[in-house]
C-alpha cells in the first residue's frame, strides 16, 4: 500500500478524521480563482465536520454537513485522488493523499450516508468491501446493516416520509427564490405538482390533540406566490381526508379522531392506563398469539408492562407553601419533593399517558450542574449598584396559568340540515372556519358574533376579493368532485392551507408567538375580554419554516389600496360602509371586535417590545379584528436600532381612535379599561413571563437577545421595566394611562409610516 495512506484495520470506531484538500462550490468573487484549502475533516454520528486544524490543536469548526442521503462519487479531474461529497445544500470537492486513502474516505462516507437514524451507527472500515463475482470482476458490496423490527420500521418510515414532505414543501420556496420574479408564478404549479406526498402524512401545524387530516393531494393550480426582495413566500392548498379506516381496526370510523389517537391506533400502541411501559412496541412482533406455551391465555400477544407499586415515587398533595422557603431548588436532586413534582402536577390531567410518563421519568430532575446553577441567588446578572433582578428578589410561588386552547367551531343544528351535519351519530367539528364535503353534501363552518351575512359579504368584497375562505374551500372541493375522482361517502374531504417561507429564520417568531399565547392565557384567566389571534409557526431549519395562513384577512396596506376602500374618512368610513350606521347592531359588533383586538395587541406590543409595526405587518379581518404578524423585531429590537423612529409604547393612530368613536367616546374608554386591566394582570403573572424569557435568552442566538445592543441580559432588564414591577400598585393605572396618552398619534409612528411608504410602498 501507499506509505502515505493511514493504516486502519477492520474495526468499529466512534469517529474518523484526517487532513484533506478541498474546494467549495461557490467563490467569494467571480474574478478570484478557487484555491485548494487544507482542512481537517472528521466523520462522526452521520455528520461531516470541517475544521481549520485538528480539534486537538484548538481547531475551530468551519462547516458541518449532514451525511444522510448524501452522494459520494469519484471525480475524474485535473488532479488525482479526487472525490465529491454533496447533498441538497452542500458540495465539497476533496483531494486525498493516496488512492487507498481516497477509497477509505469514500467507504466511510457512503456507510454514514446510508446508516439508519434509529440505530446508533459505529463507523466500520470494512462496511463496504470489494468481492469478485462469477465473471471474475470486482463488485462493491456492503455488509448487512442492523435490522429494524416491523413496528420500528413502520414508525421510522412514517417519520422519515413526514420529514421529507416538510422539507420538499419548504424547498420549493427556496428554489423559486432564485428564479426571476416574473417567472415564479408560472413555474410554481409545476414544482408543487412534483412534490412527493407521503402515503400517511399531515401538515404539522397542529397539536397532538388537533383533528387528524391526512394529506391526500395538492391543488397545484391554486398555489399562490408572493414576490418580495429577499424571499418568495408561498401558499399551499392540500386536500385532506378525515374518517378513514385506521389500519385493520374494526371499530366505527371516527371523523373527529385527533393526531395522537390516530397514530396510536395506527401503530397499535397499547393503552398504559396507570402503568409504566418497558418496551414501546419494539418487540411487539415477537409476541405472537400462541408463541409461548408456558404463558397464560391472558398474557398471550400482549406487551409486557410492570406496575409502579415498587417504584420510588412518593405522591403528595400540592400546598400553598412558598417553594423557596427551604432554600432548595425545585429541580435539586436533594429535594425529596422534586421526584414527584411533575407527576403530581400532571395528576388528573387529560392527554397522552405515554407523554406524561415520559415527562415524569425524563424531566423530573435536572442535571446536578444545572440545578446548582439555578439555585444560586447570584447566578443572574445584577443591575446598577448591585441591585438583584426581580426574579432573585421575589420569593413568591409561581402562579398556575392554564394555557387556553383554540375554540372549536361546530356545525349549527338550528336549521333543517341538522341531520346532514353528522355521520353515524357523530357531530362534525372543525378548529376553524371553512368547508368540508362528505358524499354530496358540503358543510360550512363560520363563527357567529352578531355580524350578519350582508355585512360579511360587503367586507369580503374589500378584504378577500369577494370570496370568503368558506366559499373558496367549498369551490375547491366542488372542483375536485367534478374531476370524477371516486370518493368514499363516509370519508370527509377538507382543504388544508399553509404558508411556506425560505431565507427567513422563524425561531424568534416562534418564541414571540409562544409569549403571545401565554399572555392570552393570562388575560383569559383574569376574565379580561381582549382578543388575540395565536397562529401556528413551525421553524423547520435556520432558514425555512411553515406558518398557518390567516384566512378572511388582509393587511391594512392592501385594504387602503383596494379600489372599494372609501376615498375619504379612513377606517371609520370603511366600517360604516361595510357594517352600516354607527348605531346599527353589526357596526357595534364589529367595533367591539376592533376595540378588543386593538387592546390585546397594544398590550403584547408594549410588553414584548414589538417593532416594525408598519401597515404591511398589521392585518384586519372581515369581522373587524386587527392581527399583528411578522415578529422579526421584538423585545425592543427595532429597525435602525438607536436611530429608530418607533419611540411610542405601541401603535395607536388617529384612524384607530376614530373607529372607536374619538378620544372622549365610550369605545375609547373601554379600550383604556381593557389596557389597564390587562397590564395589571400581566404584572401579577410576571414571574412566569420573566422566567420564560430568561430561559430562552440563555446562550441564545436570537437577534433580540444577542449582540452588544441586546445581549448580556439587556433585553430581560427592559422587559422587567415594561412590566412596571417597581411601580407601586396604586400608581399602576396612572402609569398605564400615561402610556396610552403617549402613544396617541405619536410623531415617531407617523414618521415610520411615511418612511415605509417611500421605501417599500406601504400605504398609511
Amino acid at each position: 500500500s501507499d506509505p502515505g495512506s493511514p493504516t486502519v484495520k477492520s474495526q468499529q470506531i466512534s469517529k474518523y478524521g484526517g487532513t484533506l484538500l478541498y474546494k467549495r462550490r461557490s467563490r467569494s468573487a467571480f474574478y478570484k480563482q478557487k484555491r485548494w484549502k487544507r482542512r481537517y475533516f472528521e466523520i462522526e454520528e452521520r455528520m461531516l465536520y470541517c475544521y481549520n486544524v485538528t480539534p486537538k490543536r484548538g481547531g475551530k469548526l468551519r462547516r458541518a454537513m449532514p451525511l444522510e442521503g448524501a452522494t459520494v462519487e469519484v471525480f475524474e479531474g485535473k488532479y488525482p485522488f479526487m472525490f465529491v461529497v454533496k447533498n441538497h445544500h452542500f458540495e465539497y470537492t476533496i483531494r486525498a493523499k493516496s488512492e487507498n486513502d481516497m477509497k477509505l474516505w469514500i467507504r466511510l462516507l457512503r456507510g454514514e450516508s446510508e446508516a439508519n437514524a434509529l440505530i446508533p451507527h459505529m463507523l466500520s472500515t470494512d462496511e463496504i468491501f470489494q468481492e469478485k463475482n462469477g465473471n471474475g470482476e470486482e463488485e462493491t458490496k456492503r455488509s448487512p446493516p442492523n435490522k429494524l423490527t416491523p413496528s420500528q420500521e413502520a414508525r421510522f418510515e412514517f417519520f422519515r416520509n413526514e420529514r421529507d414532505f416538510v422539507a420538499a414543501v419548504c424547498d420549493v420556496a427556496e428554489v423559486l427564490r432564485f428564479r426571476e420574479p416574473s417567472d415564479r408564478k408560472k413555474v410554481a404549479p409545476g414544482l408543487v405538482a412534483g412534490i412527493k406526498l407521503p402515503p400517511c402524512g399531515y401538515v404539522p401545524l397542529c397539536k397532538s390533540t388537533d383533528i387528524w387530516r391526512r394529506v391526500d393531494s395538492v391543488m397545484a393550480s391554486e398555489t399562490r406566490v408572493f414576490n418580495t426582495n429577499e424571499r418568495c413566500p408561498m401558499i399551499y392548498y392540500f386536500i385532506a381526508k378525515r374518517g378513514e379506516p385506521v389500519g385493520s381496526t374494526l371499530e366505527p370510523r371516527n371523523h373527529n379522531l385527533d393526531v395522537a389517537e390516530y397514530l396510536h391506533t395506527l401503530f397499535k400502541v397499547p393503552d398504559l392506563d396507570n402503568r409504566r411501559l418497558t418496551s414501546i412496541g419494539e418487540h411487539a412482533d415477537e409476541l405472537q398469539l400462541g408463541e409461548s406455551e408456558d404463558s397464560g391465555d391472558k398474557d398471550k400477544g400482549e406487551v409486557k408492562v410492570e406496575d409502579q407499586a415498587n417504584e420510588d415515587y412518593d405522591e403528595f398533595e400540592l400546598t400553598m407553601e412558598d417553594p423557596t422557603e427551604h432554600r432548595n431548588s425545585v429541580w435539586s436532586e436533594s429535594s425529596n419533593t422534586s421526584k414527584s413534582f411533575l407527576s403530581t402536577s400532571m395528576k388528573g390531567m387529560k392527554g397522552n399517558q405515554q407523554f406524561r410518563e415520559f415527562m415524569q421519568e425524563s424531566l423530573a430532575k435536572l442535571p446536578s450542574k444545572i440545578a446548582t446553577r439555578m439555585s444560586r441567588t447570584d447566578g443572574r446578572p445584577q443591575g446598577k449598584k448591585g441591585r438583584k433582578s426581580y426574579l432573585d428578589r421575589n420569593s413568591a410561588p409561581l402562579l398556575n396559568v392554564p394555557i387556553i386552547d383554540t375554540p372549536i367551531v361546530e356545525s349549527s343544528h338550528d336549521d333543517d340540515s341538522a341531520a346532514d351535519s353528522s355521520l353515524d351519530g357523530q357531530s362534525i367539528i372543525s378548529a376553524g372556519t371553512g368547508s368540508i364535503v362528505f358524499g354530496d353534501t358540503i358543510k360550512t363552518f363560520e363563527h357567529h358574533d352578531g355580524i350578519n351575512k350582508e355585512s360579511l359579504d360587503r367586507a369580503k368584497a374589500v378584504v378577500c376579493g369577494g370570496e370568503s375562505w368558506a366559499e373558496q374551500s367549498a369551490r375547491m372541493l366542488q372542483s375536485v368532485k367534478k374531476e370524477g375522482e371516486e370518493q368514499d361517502e363516509s370519508t370527509l374531504h377538507e382543504i388544508v392551507t399553509m404558508m411556506a417561507k425560505s431565507n427567513d429564520d422563524l425561531r424568534q417568531e416562534v418564541f414571540v408567538m409562544q409569549m403571545i399565547h401565554y399572555f392570552e392565557s393570562v388575560f383569559a384567566k383574569a376574565n379580561i375580554p381582549v382578543w388575540l389571534k395565536t397562529y401556528r409557526i413551525l421553524s423547520t431549519s435556520k432558514s425555512t419554516g411553515m406558518l398557518e395562513f390567516l384566512t378572511d384577512a388582509t393587511s391594512i396596506d392592501s385594504l387602503y389600496k383596494s379600489d372599494k376602500f372609501p376615498k375619504v374618512g379612513g377606517l371609520r368610513a370603511y366600517f360604516e360602509q361595510v357594517y352600516g350606521s354607527s348605531t346599527s347592531k353589526c357596526f357595534l359588533a364589529a367595533q367591539r371586535n376592533f376595540i378588543r383586538s386593538l387592546a390585546g395587541y397594544s398590550l403584547v406590543a408594549y410588553l414584548l417590545g414589538l417593532k416594525d409595526r408598519h401597515n404591511g405587518n398589521i392585518m384586519i379581518d372581515t369581522r373587524g379584528h386587527i392581527i399583528h404578524i411578522d415578529f422579526g423585531f421584538a423585545f425592543g429590537m427595532a429597525p435602525g436600532h438607536e436611530w429608530s423612529f418607533e419611540r411610542a409604547p405601541f401603535k395607536l393612530t388617529k384612524d384607530y381612535i376614530d373607529v372607536m368613536g374619538g378620544p372622549s367616546s365610550e369605545g375609547f374608554k373601554e379600550f383604556q379599561k381593557l389596557f389597564v386591566d390587562g397590564l395589571k394582570a400581566a404584572r401579577s403573572n410576571s414571574l412566569n413571563a420573566l422566567g420564560l424569557v430568561e430561559i430562552m435568552m440563555y446562550k441564545s442566538n436570537y437577534p433580540c437577545f444577542s449582540g452588544p445592543r441586546y445581549g448580556g441580559g439587556v433585553s430581560l432588564k427592559r422587559f422587567e421595566k415594561r412590566l412596571l414591577l417597581d411601580v407601586p400598585d396604586d400608581k399602576v393605572e396612572t402609569k398605564a394611562r400615561k402610556l396610552i396618552k403617549k402613544s396617541i398619534d405619536h410623531k415617531g409612528t407617523k414618521l415610520y409610516d411615511v418612511f415605509q411608504f417611500y421605501s417599500n410602498g406601504y400605504a398609511y
